[in-house]
């Protein structure tokens, strides 16, 4: 019955969702949620992979190398639930079949899901989707999550509306997640004890790149850059952060009047608010380079392509890390710089990477601000005192080496289903 209610609801909410896609030039791609399309070269049986957006589809990744590297296999379907996720899954995975994750009302998911007739649904982190788990174990399917996290605000979500779907994580086979916490929160909200695993976090495995002089040499006759270049990069900014971006690079060119700045909005959408703020400065567009090699790098560098910034992490002489400067948006993952060596920073607001942060912030390897008015003094800290700058960057790679060895719990996990 209570299932019914959640069902009802978000039928009565459909036409109004797919009105607004069908309006919204952007997202009308989306309305292909409502019934997507399975690729025709997938057999019944297929692993079944469901990584929600940019950050999932990296971890989902991480997955799919280190199956096919232990035994090839074609039958693994990658859904995704954005438009950035499909850009990135593409691009990174081109030869995975690829598509849409239905809407979760029963016309979408149990037509999609009788077709498919997966082996196993695989769920990166926290997609907890009443009727696609319903109508995959429908079909004799189980369902598992993997690098399981439940942050505060979704823990106390899922507590608040358990009365809707009291099965809803019950219904899991099995929940592989990061840290302790997690675990005890999965119990918590319904699935015992033996169906829960700690796996470590696959953030770790995803992130250490081995990065090359030639490599190096190369990105920075891609973009312009100069070996003695100080290079800040603000990865994944949200609204009010270009603004500190920018106020901290003028302080800082005071005393480093050659200093580059690069800045990568996190929402690509936003790109007409973010020229907006450096209308003045001498700003260039990442898509107005040309596609050869440049003479010399601009003094100001905006992002406008997905899929960059953990390249052009490799080139930073410092990394700060966006939506960490006010609450709305908990964080992004800061693994990415710190892996790549370069001393990584981040606002006060990193809910969403608590333990990540907790790791780093503890063992030396990034620095954590109480507030933006100390970004320009601890940058400029970290370009002027060298030992310090190793220090950081050296801890925070360990940091991340030591962590390794989620991907190795998973296949062991996958295996046994």
């Amino acid at each position: 019955m209570r299932y019914f209610l959640y069902s009802l609801l978000l039928t009565l909410l459909t036409p109004f969702g797919a009105l607004y896609l069908l309006l919204s030039r952007k997202y009308r791609p989306l309305l292909r949620r409502f019934r997507p399309s399975i690729p025709s070269d997938l057999c019944t049986g297929s692993l079944w992979i469901h990584a929600c957006s940019v950050g999932e589809v990296f971890l989902a990744k991480v997955i799919i190398d280190a199956l096919q590297l232990a035994a090839p296999r074609s039958g693994i379907l990658l859904t995704v639930s954005t438009l950035s996720g499909m850009d990135l899954a593409k691009r990174t995975l081109p030869r995975v079949p690829l598509t849409f994750l239905p809407m979760d009302t029963l016309w979408s998911v149990r037509p999609f899901v009788k077709k498919l007739r997966p082996a196993l649904l695989v769920l990166m982190e926290t997609e907890l989707w009443p009727t696609l788990i319903r109508e995959t174990k429908r079909q004799g399917a189980p369902v598992i999550i993997l690098n399981g996290r439940l942050s505060n605000d979704k823990y106390d979500r899922l507590k608040k509306y358990r009365w809707l779907i009291p099965s809803l994580v019950s219904m899991l086979d099995h929940a592989a997640v990061q840290a302790e916490d997690y675990r005890q929160r999965f119990i918590a909200l319904g699935l015992t004890s033996d169906r829960v695993s700690i796996m470590g976090n696959l953030k770790f495995d995803g992130a250490l790149k081995q990065v090359t002089e030639a490599s190096l040499k190369q990105l920075r006759q891609c973009y312009g850059y100069k070996e003695s270049d100080k290079i800040i990069v603000f990865g994944s900014t949200h609204s009010g952060e270009e603004a500190l971006a920018l106020d901290c690079w003028k302080l800082l060119k005071q005393n480093y009047p050659d200093l580059k700045l690069v800045i990568a909005p996190r929402h690509l959408q936003r790109l007409d608010q973010v020229i907006e703020v450096f209308r003045n400065e001498q700003a260039t567009l990442r898509s107005t380079l040309p596609p050869a090699t440049v003479n010399e790098a601009p003094p100001i560098l905006i992002l406008d392509r997905m899929g960059e910034l953990a390249q052009i992490y490799a080139l930073g002489s410092v990394a700060v890390i966006g939506g960490s400067f006010f609450p709305a948006s908990g964080g992004h993952n800061p693994l990415e710089s710190v892996a790549l060596g370069v001393p990584t920073l981040f606002g006060p607001h990193m809910d969403s990477f608590a333990d990540v942060v907790s790791l780093l912030v503890n063992g030396g390897g990034a620095l954590q601000l109480a507030s933006h008015e100390e970004l320009a003094s601890v940058v400029k800290e970290l370009l002027v005192n060298k030992e310090m700058h190793q220090r950081v960057a050296h801890a925070g790679r360990m940091i991340v080496q030591n962590n390794q060895g989620a991907a190795a719990c998973a296949l062991n996990l996958l295996q046994s289903f």
